[in-house]
């Protein structure tokens, strides 16, 4: 299969098993070029990054002749075993860029999946028979569902050891959305909590406090700036803005530039000095100084629609607020950040 005997031509790139060439989009397209007992194979791996190129050329290499970058039925089974969680683990940590966090939380629900799947050929497994009963009761059901499409999305994409066929998440499984009793809950911290519990932070977590506070970033984009972030100048004529803190990367893949007031730049311009921002020491030291105020605990990740909250019973904008906190629409901001704000009272007759 793929065998080719076209004349040889150049490529201004090449890889370990041939030449790379472009697709309609831009994206690299890694191809096998070889010459095994005479006969000569050109074949694409259908492969983007060179990771996963180099798992087809293992496969080819393996079998020249019936090697087929989609995978065959003929194939052995695949099975959610450690190794396999390993190298998905990996891939989550070193291509996705998703945090040690939530690395270590797909971890422990590939070890649930594991169990439930145990000697069960994730090419043979069923929505009806294998994947909806064992989900059945679960607690976090939509992180459990959103780790297994990720798993078999991996094996399609990138390691191309599965058809879409073969795919019992494809189309037909989907991640719920959080309910509505989910939104009803108060998430906002009140400010005299925030304050109290500030007075009771060492200075670097009290500076993380203070950034989150100030720009309405979530934890993992915090920590992001601690580690690789920058401050920019403000070139506007607003006098409450000094300067722009800049978080390296967003969901969106691109940077997140978010204008502050002097107090948060200068925590900012410390954190960044420091370098490093520990995600779970962070919270419990958020713990600690809400039992030392006194006061009920709350997370850090509460900061957000605390910010969307705060502002919008302060008169702000809705559409502000949105842009402000890197919504695309002001709905995602009134619908999951801002549900208990009291809007601004308008003239009435009494």
């Amino acid at each position: 299969m793929g065998e080719s005997t076209g004349k040889s031509q150049g490529y201004a790139e090449t890889w370990e098993g041939g030449f790379i060439r472009h697709d309609s989009k831009g994206r690299k397209v890694y191809v096998i070029r070889r010459m095994i007992n005479g006969r000569s194979y050109k074949v694409s791996t259908r492969a983007t990054t060179l990771r996963a190129a180099m798992e087809q050329l293992k496969r080819f290499e393996a079998d020249p002749e019936h090697y087929n970058p989609a995978g065959s039925a003929h194939e052995a089974p695949i099975y959610l075993d450690a190794p396999l969680a390993g190298e998905f683990l990996a891939y989550s940590r070193d291509v996705d860029k998703n945090s040690p966090t939530w690395v270590k939380k797909q971890q422990g629900y590939l070890a649930w999946w594991a169990d439930q799947l145990k000697g069960r050929d994730l090419r043979k497994a069923t929505l009806l028979d294998d994947i909806l009963p064992a989900l059945e009761g679960a607690k976090a059901r939509g992180h459990r569902i959103a780790v297994l499409k990720r798993v078999y999305s991996w094996l399609r994409k990138v390691k191309h050891v599965l058809s879409v066929a073969e795919d019992p998440t494809f189309g037909r499984l989907t991640v719920p959305q959080a309910k509505p009793e989910q939104w009803k809950r108060n998430k906002a911290i009140p400010r005299e909590h925030y304050l109290l519990a500030r007075e009771h932070l060492a200075p670097h977590w009290r500076d993380g406090m203070d950034v989150q506070a100030g720009t309405g970033w979530h934890v993992s984009e915090l920590v992001r700036f601690a580690r690789m972030g920058s401050v920019e100048p403000y070139r506007g004529e607003a006098e409450e803005i000094a300067g722009v803190l800049v978080c390296p990367q967003s969901k969106s893949g691109e940077p997140l530039r978010t204008a502050v007031s002097a107090e948060v730049l200068e925590a900012g311009k410390r954190l960044l000095e420091r370098g490093s921002f520990s995600f779970e020491k962070y919270g419990l030291a958020i713990k600690g100084a809400c039992n030392a105020a006194i006061i009920p605990p709350f997370t850090p990740g509460r900061f957000r629609h605390s910010v969307a909250t705060w502002a919008i019973e302060k008169g702000a904008d809705p559409a502000s607020v949105a842009a402000f906190l890197n919504h695309k629409s002001p709905s995602t901001t009134r619908r999951f950040y801002a549900t208990h704000a009291v809007p601004t009272k308008v003239p009435t007759l009494r």
